[in-house]
């Protein structure tokens, strides 16, 4: 049986860690503590994986049943996982990297974006307007990931399992907008900083709003705009409180998989090789459905061939190719040029020589 050992939460006291960290660490170690199980009457703990938002598509079609299933079933039984969705723990997004790294889990899903800070390489792959079709966006993703791999081998002691999209970040407002340049003054919801930068050259107010939070906000016109998928934006009902839609894809929330290496050795090879087939056709299969998402979700949000039950009435502006070619001109001269500015000399070079190469672009940082 494939079993991986978790380090208990950090003790901590008033003088000691941080309180975020110790709240982090109780609540974790109460929601994984009723998943033993037992085989030949002996309690054994399962592998244990943080998913990604739990309301979403991407968790309850995908990742859910990957985990919870097909494992278990292509493994006859020897893989057992316990599973939660990072905002199910009472997470933000930001922990689930730290948690890996401590070995609390073993398996952490993440948007790239929300590590950022730490640092600006994880944006690489996923700059605000770069590319505008899932296609492009996966020769992006293959070009750069040695470079993610050999960052998080090497920083955090994490395995790069795999990673893929969410669907097509898009614009959507409480009236209407029929382009980036009529976001002048407008308050703009962003989830990550290199959207920030692109939209902020447009004149426009950027303010980072947690996805939860958004639909209130947008309801008490707190918010003009928000960026999100159109099928994420579907299922918050988000339909209720925009009115338009700007189908240019923006940004593509890429996701990490990852599982900490000590808990990963401790896999049997036969498990180890059962796990990455299916995690690389998990993967294989979200980007697929990255296109059918925001196809599905502009649908259901315009009421124009929706196949749920539920369908809103926005009004779906399509871009020129004029918007395309400012949208361009603006990535280069404002949102690579801030990136190239956080990220240095090393970083830079690295990106030169996968993704600039792939797209003929040479930054100077």
């Amino acid at each position: 049986m494939t079993t991986a050992n978790v380090l208990p939460p950090p003790c901590c006291s008033a003088k000691g860690a941080p309180m975020w960290m110790s709240k982090l660490a109780i609540a974790i170690a109460l929601l994984f503590s009723h998943s033993l199980y037992a085989e030949d009457n002996v309690a054994t703990e399962p592998l244990k994986a943080i998913g990604s938002w739990s309301m979403l598509s991407q968790f309850k079609d995908y990742e859910k049943p990957f985990w919870t299933e097909l494992l278990p079933k292509q493994s006859q039984g020897r893989i057992q996982v316990s599973l939660n969705a990072f905002n199910d723990v009472g997470l933000k997004g930001s922990e689930v990297l730290r948690l890996m790294k401590l070995g609390m889990t073993d398996f952490g899903t993440t948007i790239l974006s929300y590590i950022s800070e730490q640092d600006p390489r994880a944006e690489a792959v996923d700059l605000a307007g770069l590319t505008i079709n899932a296609e492009m966006e996966r020769n992006v993703v293959n070009s750069y990931r040695p470079v993610l791999e050999q960052y998080f081998e090497h920083k955090h002691g994490i395995k790069v399992l795999a990673m893929w999209p969410y669907s097509a970040q898009l614009l959507m407002c409480n009236g209407p907008v029929k382009n980036l340049e009529g976001l002048k003054g407008k308050k703009v919801r962003v989830s990550m900083r290199t959207t920030s930068d692109l939209i902020e050259a447009y004149g426009a107010i950027t303010l980072s709003i947690p996805f939860d939070q958004v639909y209130n906000k947008m309801k008490d016109k707190q918010l003009d705009c928000l960026i999100t998928s159109a099928l994420a934006a579907h299922t918050a009902h988000f339909y209720q409180v925009a009115t338009h839609i700007y189908n240019l894809p923006l940004g593509w929330s890429v996701v990490m998989l990852g599982v900490n290496q000590a808990s990963w050795a401790k896999i049997e090879a036969r498990d180890q090789k059962t796990i990455e087939v299916g995690i690389n056709k998990l993967a294989d299969d979200l980007w697929k459905a990255a296109d059918t998402q925001t196809a599905l979700g502009i649908a259901c949000n315009t009421g124009k061939n929706c196949s749920l039950a539920e369908q809103g009435s926005m009004t779906l502006i399509t871009p020129s190719a004029n918007d395309e070619v400012r949208l361009a001109k603006t990535v280069k001269q404002v949102v690579l040029k801030r990136w190239a500015e956080r990220c240095g000399k090393e970083c830079v070079n690295e990106w030169n020589k996968s993704v600039g190469k792939l797209l003929n672009i040479s930054l100077v940082e």
